[in-house]
């Protein structure tokens, strides 16, 4: 065997060994990528509440208003939500993509719905959504924040064509005005109905004819809360705040209640309490599972 024989298969000997130890490079890079997780599945629960008392369809809560003299029964509880994404500890944001599931949820919006069809509820139905689904970059949070409503790219459509759950005709003004962000709606003290629809308003443009609609007033606020983990809190819409400070006994003119009017005395408190017109939101809380 010459040296040059000897010195190949050296070479070649020392180079498998090496390659057998520290493994290839395209190795390395596979096992980074399926082993270090980018996104955490996120579930965020939301709860209807009167004060302490979870809402419900079949009940009658008393002493609501800033009068504390009326008593209330649901007809309806729904809103649209969007712009959900997660806040860490210095309080920056991370989007949450939501899961389009064909019912509930696009990827851009989302449908809570607390009434069960029951009693009074019946212009709703049976079921009932109560989370939100989705995806948000891998981490460790503690805040939350999101806006009530249908986004603006979204909001003026035909909803007979449009993915569920954005075809719900009574969550639907006209084309102009686009959805009911927020659909709440009471007999109070056995007798008068009190809504509260929530939506866009003071609105231009004619979506039929393709024209961009503008809205003065968009009516969407954004809701943000601290202290809040989705393995061990939800999102609690709390009615007697939403109502603390509105005479619901005495409405001021038809139809009763709030329909997001800018001039409709009825709207200046709720408006307020949902954090619209320069209000601080006390609706929306954090609560443990």
């Amino acid at each position: 065997m010459n040296k040059n024989y000897k010195l190949l298969l050296t070479t070649l000997m020392a180079s498998s060994l090496l390659t057998g130890c520290l493994g290839s490079s395209s190795s390395d890079d596979d096992t980074t990528t399926t082993t270090g997780a980018t996104t955490q599945d996120v579930n965020i629960r939301f709860a209807a509440k009167v004060a302490d008392q979870n809402a419900s369809c079949n009940d009658t809560y008393a002493g609501l208003g800033v009068n504390s003299n009326a008593s209330v029964q649901f007809t309806d509880f729904r809103l649209y939500v969007h712009d959900v994404a997660l806040l860490d500890q210095n309080g920056n944001a991370q989007a949450v993509s939501l899961t389009s599931d064909g019912a509930w949820q696009t990827d851009r919006v989302a449908l809570l719905d607390f009434e069960t069809g029951e009693s009074g509820c019946a212009n709703g139905n049976s079921q009932t959504n109560m989370i939100l689904k989705g995806k948000v970059a891998a981490g460790s949070y503690t805040g939350i924040t999101f806006k009530v409503g249908v986004p603006q790219e979204d909001n003026h459509q035909d909803s007979t064509k449009a993915p569920s759950p954005l075809n719900v005709s009574s969550l639907f003004w006209r084309w102009q005005s686009g959805y009911k962000h927020a659909r709440i709606d009471a007999k109070v003290n056995g007798t008068t109905d009190w809504f509260f629809h929530l939506g866009s308003t003071d609105c231009t443009g004619d979506p039929t004819q393709g024209e961009a609609v503008t809205c003065g007033a968009p009516n969407r606020p954004t809701i943000r809360l601290m202290n809040f983990n989705a393995e061990a809190n939800q999102v609690i819409l709390d009615y007697a705040q939403l109502v603390s400070l509105t005479d619901l006994a005495n409405p001021t003119e038809k139809p009763n209640g709030c329909m997001s009017g800018k001039t409709d005395a009825d709207c200046t408190e709720v408006l307020k309490a949902i954090g619209l017109n320069e209000g601080t939101q006390r609706v929306f809380k954090v609560g443990s599972l």
